[in-house]
């Protein structure tokens, strides 16, 4: 056994021993919110970058499958809240759009009614204003 491996090996240890506490927080406390709560998305964000790191830096093959597996599954729900928030300012867009048209139209009728004439079809004598 050369020195590299065994220092390899000692980070090794040390990062399972690191990783046990995140872990159990993600198992006791995270896992119970719902999955498309900031904290558990940004949680769940640092552990994949945790295990990236440790899969890249120590070779861990393992780490690597859980950041890859949390990735994937994260991406799916991040996606999801980016299609969801889409939507939602496209519709508030086009209800600002709407009210935009319909203040418009109500500015020219309003318009149209200040330059329009009154035209009598019934002669009633008294009620017509006169005009000099």
């Amino acid at each position: 056994m050369t020195l590299g491996s065994v220092s390899m090996a000692l980070l090794r240890l040390n990062y399972g021993i690191a990783q046990f506490p995140l872990q159990l927080i993600e198992d006791v406390g995270i896992s119970r919110l719902d999955e498309r709560a900031p904290l558990r998305l940004a949680y769940e964000n640092v552990l994949v970058t945790v295990d990236r790191a440790a899969a890249r830096l120590l070779d861990d093959e393992s780490a690597a499958a859980r950041a890859g597996a949390l990735h994937q599954r994260t991406a799916v729900v991040r996606f999801t809240l980016a299609l969801q928030q889409r939507r939602e300012r496209q519709r508030q867009e086009a209800e600002r759009v709407a009210r935009t048209a319909r203040m418009d139209e109500w500015v020219r009728h309003r318009e149209r009614l200040r330059d329009a004439q009154v035209v009598y079809l019934v002669d009633r004598g008294d009620d017509r204003p006169t005009t000099k």
